[in-house]
């Protein structure tokens, strides 16, 4: 047998085991095993290249983990992310400015954001373009000074006068502005771009921060136009988009209706009533709730019927959703047909009803109109063809019980006749509608058409039957309601009017009436189905609801009667002859001005207990709320959805502050809600950088402290192990805490005392079992090895491989019995 010629001693180590740690177990079988040498080096490569891949793939880790760490914490000036992140803030901002606005409608509002948004896509696109941190800058200021520009609009006076507050800067109003693509309406002034890059020269390239201020500023500059006809004199500070549920609940209350943006308050007065009390630009405004019953006369101009029957047949609520959102629902016929008090119930006959709102209330989305009839009755009803001035009659057996339908003013409305037809509301082939219509003033043949149906008082045999956009027939032929011709039927209830007084005031028909017919600038009206006979007439009661929202400034600027009584809300209409009878009923509701026992406008000073205290701490509440948006919004080191988050606290507080000023019935309770409220206001905190860093600092260390305390808790560790994870520990500390240095903004601190936390945790403690397991592992990959080697050695014979794959193996289990036996 050939003799092994062993290089190193022949000697085989022996070792006592006793309570081994999982390493040096692992460490002597290393020893042993390959104790076992042969005539070359290779076992003891194999064992050194074991060791060396099992002890890098740990360090590599670690040192990739601060690899990135540290690549992460070297700054790069970043003024394309700086610029383009001013651009979205200032876009944002402007977007929730027009999106809040109340006087303008969708499309309006679509072209204001179209610009703005094509103002900054413009500026980010720049910005991609620019080489150097002063392009980026002067990129990022044209832009946006141009989109100041592109909002400028002349705002209308009460006369009708615009006039501009900056000339240089001032564009034409959007109706008059060329219709160039991509300028929504409105006209961008070249001039204004080029003053803007002359600014720009004044500002550092490096100094990001003031080129991102004036980036936001001029955005927001970018003002709302007008299209209602009504000059909106809130200033723009005051507007807040959060209702205040205190003055929601007053106004449900009440029924008044809540404020839009703080201009306004709902107090309790020294007669025990209730008063909206309105001020805008330093002027009082005093309104109480409305509900006024007015009826059409006879011949000679008695009234015909009384309050009490206009309640029976038209009936009207609402549901104050707070800022200055109102939910209506205006049930027409509740008895399935017209009933006075103390008679049955009568079919309807082509009865003709609808409803006016006055242009202080605008509707929010669509009409719903429910159709509830007794399905026992049949009806006869009416077709129609488009075009055609004939109708189709026939009878509608078993009437389903309920029908619904809807339709939105802004997009089922033809804008030249004023018909309604949808899917959701036909206009044509319609069982139980017989042409439904939407008028509004904003055309001259809108204005005629709501005139001339709703107000004008028509002659015995004469009636308004043609559109007049072009002179054809309405569908259902005539469509009058002759408000004119209405008088009070309320005994009491209309300031600086009486009984039997003629409830509008239209110059356009002559008549001199309390409540002008043009503030009324949109009308829905109806017509029932239904024909005189017996089995003909229709059954069924109309439930109307939609939503408006309201606007205060709006409503002190509606038009006064020659007495300075106003009315705003709704107006709901019957006129009916049938059956040998004119029915005609309104019932107008919602609030009118106040007016005192002269008929002079009420004070609010007159009426409102304490009401110049309150006036005061309302100023102070005003001044608080101002000065905290100013510092909220001018914060840069945090991002817009915390400064949002952070105005709606500081305007909550205002409002809830407000509801306790008027609530208050001494001037110490006044004086107490103001500082109150001053000290809530105040309270909302924008949240400094070195705040954020030092929350950020303390989530790292924290971090640190708990992953160190779990390394030095562990039992199964050697005081080296735990040093060697503790130093790991510590230097993703470090790094965390260069990072949270580094950082400019709130959200750039948290972020790197989070990922530096995360880091830490990275940081694992290896359980006994699992150290067991490695180590076992390791005693498997350095077994297999020597055994392969063995077995490809061509010098040995079968039996000198047997004994020395018996040593190795022998070897190996004392290893792992060393490894199972360890504790630590």
């Amino acid at each position: 047998m050939k003799r092994l010629k062993f290089l190193e001693t022949k000697r085989t180590p022996h070792y006592s085991l006793r309570k081994l740690n999982v390493g040096v177990a692992s460490v002597l079988l290393g020893v042993t095993i390959f104790g076992i040498n042969f005539t070359d080096h290779s076992v003891k490569a194999a064992t050194i290249e074991s060791v060396e891949n099992s002890n890098s793939s740990a360090n590599s880790n670690s040192q990739q983990t601060k690899g990135i760490n540290s690549i992460g914490a070297v700054k790069v000036p970043d003024s394309q992310n700086d610029a383009n992140k001013a651009i979205d803030a200032a876009l944002n901002k402007k977007n929730s400015e027009i999106n809040g606005a109340t006087n303008i409608d969708q499309t309006t509002k679509d072209k204001l954001n179209q610009a703005a948004t094509d103002a900054a896509d413009k500026a980010k696109e720049a910005i991609t373009k620019a080489t150097t941190n002063n392009d980026v800058a002067t990129e990022q200021t044209n832009t946006q000074k141009a989109t100041s520009a592109t909002g400028k609009v002349q705002q209308s006076s009460a006369n009708n006068n615009a006039t501009a507050n900056n000339s240089t800067e001032a564009a034409t109003t959007l109706q008059s502005a060329p219709k160039t693509q991509g300028s929504a309406d409105t006209d961008i002034k070249s001039s204004t771009a080029r003053s803007a890059a002359t600014n720009l020269v004044t500002i550092s390239g490096t100094d990001r921060n003031a080129a991102a201020k004036l980036a936001t500023m001029n955005l927001l500059r970018m003002n709302l136009t007008q299209t209602t006809g009504i000059s909106d004199k809130v200033n723009e500070k005051s507007i807040n988009d959060q209702p205040a549920k205190e003055n929601q609940s007053l106004a449900n209350k009440t029924k008044l209706t809540s404020s839009d943006n703080y201009s306004s308050n709902i107090y309790k007065g020294k007669d025990g009533n209730y008063y909206k009390i309105v001020t805008i630009n330093g002027q009082d405004y005093v309104y109480h709730a409305a509900d006024i019953q007015a009826n059409g006369t006879d011949l000679v101009g008695n009234l015909k019927g009384t309050a009490e029957d206009n309640k029976n047949n038209i009936n009207i609520s609402k549901e104050d959703l707070g800022n200055g959102k109102t939910r209506w629902t205006v049930v027409f016929f509740p008895n399935k047909g017209l009933q006075n008090v103390g008679y049955d119930v009568s079919g309807l006959i082509s009865a003709k009803f609808g409803i006016a709102l006055t242009k202080d209330y605008q509707i929010v989305g669509n009409v719903n109109m429910e159709v509830i009839s007794d399905p026992t009755k049949s009806f006869r009803y009416y077709t129609f063809e488009k075009d055609s001035t004939s109708a189709t009659e026939d009878t509608l057996q078993n009437p389903t019980d309920e029908v619904d339908f809807s339709f939105n003013p802004k997009t089922d409305v033809d804008k030249n006749t004023g018909l309604i037809n949808s899917k959701t509301m036909p206009a044509y082939n319609n069982k139980y509608l017989q042409g439904p219509y939407y008028f509004t003033t904003t055309t001259d043949t809108g204005k005629k058409n709501l005139w001339q149906t709703y107000f004008k008082k028509w002659g015995l045999f004469s009636k308004v039957s043609n559109n007049a956009h072009d002179g054809k027939p309405y569908v259902g032929n005539d469509h009058e309601l002759h408000f004119n011709d209405f008088k009070i039927a309320s005994k009491t209830g209309v300031d600086g009017a009486k009984y039997g007084d003629l409830i509008i005031d239209d110059k356009q028909g002559g008549v001199k009436g309390v409540f002008s017919s043009d503030n009324f600038n949109q009308a829905m009206e109806f017509k029932s189905q239904g024909k005189t006979g017996k089995g003909y007439p229709q059954y069924s009661s109309y439930v109307i609801s939609f939503t408006t929202q309201h606007t205060d400034s709006h409503e002190v600027d509606l038009i006064k009667s020659p007495k300075g009584q106003q009315f705003s809300g709704i107006s709901a209409n019957i006129y009916s002859n049938q059956d040998g009878y004119y029915n005609m009923y309104s019932s107008l509701y919602g609030e009118q001005r106040a007016l005192n026992a002269k008929g002079d406008p009420l004070e609010a000073e007159n009426i409102i207990p304490n009401w110049n205290d309150a006036k005061a701490a309302n100023k102070a509440i005003d001044d608080a709320l101002v000065n905290k948006k100013g510092e909220i919004n001018t914060a840069t080191n945090i991002d817009q959805a915390t400064k949002d988050n952070l105005i709606k606290g500081a305007t909550d507080a205002a409002g809830a502050a407000k509801n306790a000023i008027s609530q208050a019935t001494t001037a110490d309770a006044i004086k107490k809600a103001q500082g109150d409220g001053v000290s809530n206001i105040n309270k909302v905190k924008v949240p400094s950088l070195e705040a954020a860093k030092q929350a950020a600092n303390q989530v790292v260390e924290e971090a640190a402290g708990k992953q160190k305390d779990l390394i030095n808790k562990s039992n199964n560790l050697s005081d080296s192990e735990k040093k060697d994870l503790n130093n790991q520990v510590e230097a993703a500390t470090q790094t965390a805490k260069g990072a949270i240095a580094a950082a400019t903004t709130n959200d750039g601190a948290a972020k790197a005392g989070q990922d530096g936390s995360s880091n830490i945790n990275k940081v694992k403690v290896p359980s006994l079992e699992a150290a067991k397991q490695a180590a076992n592992q390791v005693v498997e990959e350095a077994a297999g090895k020597q055994k392969d080697l063995i077995n490809k050695s061509n010098n040995l014979s079968d039996s000198e491989k047997k004994d020395l794959n018996n040593q190795v193996e022998a070897a190996t289990q004392t290893a792992k019995g060393a490894i199972a036996a360890a504790t630590t």
